[in-house]
């Protein structure tokens, strides 16, 4: 049985082509471990220290408010939305939350912050 199948390995060759040459083999492979090592300097920082910073006042003490933001999900308030930016409020969706509804309220299910 052997034999049968030492026959066909006679007929068929194996030939390997390469396509690139090993300054672009070096190239894929560097860049592969750069971008890897960058991501992982970059992520770093959010299980290594601080890993989220709200911004604040002098009046709120920053760990109590990194807590809060850690914790509590971001909303928008609809009505705030066609207001004029710069004049009525500060940016889209924000502005004073007590004289809002839970109607009013568009509640963002995920943190609004990245990797820095």
């Amino acid at each position: 049985m052997l034999d049968i199948f030492r026959g066909l390995k006679s007929l068929v060759k194996i030939s390997h082509v390469n396509t690139d040459s090993p300054v672009f083999r070096l190239h894929y492979s560097i860049t592969v471990i750069i971008l890897m090592s960058f991501s992982l300097i970059v992520t770093t920082r959010q299980y290594v220290g601080n890993p989220i910073d709200c911004v604040h006042t002098k009046d709120i003490p920053a760990d109590v408010l990194n807590t809060y933001c850690w914790i509590h999900s971001t909303f928008a308030l609809k009505s705030l939305f066609l207001k004029e930016v710069g004049k009525d409020v500060p940016y889209p969706g924000v502005g004073n939350s007590a004289e809002a509804t839970a109607a009013d309220k568009k509640i963002y299910k995920y943190y609004q912050w990245v990797c820095e």
